[in-house]
């Protein structure tokens, strides 16, 4: 099994072209003064240390979420969308998916 270790020392699965993620319940995307940010919330109370910042790859990526895809799926659309080597976009979607992972803004699917 392939592993990492995540900030807080549990192994991380990695991500494979296969693997399905999912955004964490509770978690949203919030456009405020021009910044796109992940707003996770607690029982009607909102995380402000675990707000995460987002460019347009990452809004466009995030709202793909919502529909099941693979990450090879979503790094076909990210290199589609914004016109960017394939295999470039499969770096960059592989990390910025380990990232909310990681800090727990998504879930395998």
């Amino acid at each position: 099994m392939n592993e990492s270790t995540s900030p807080t020392n549990e192994p991380i699965e990695l991500l494979t072209a296969d693997s399905l993620v999912g955004p964490q319940e509770g978690v949203v995307l919030r456009h405020v003064a021009g910044e796109h940010m992940l707003v996770p919330s607690v029982a009607r109370e909102v995380d402000l240390d675990s707000l995460f910042l987002l460019n347009a790859t990452g809004v466009f990526v995030w709202e793909q979420l919502a529909s099941e895809q693979s990450v090879a799926d979503l790094s076909a659309a990210v290199a589609q969308q914004f016109s960017v080597d394939p295999d470039a976009a499969a770096a960059d979607v592989v990390t910025f998916l380990s990232s909310l992972l990681e800090r727990k803004l998504a879930v395998r699917a």
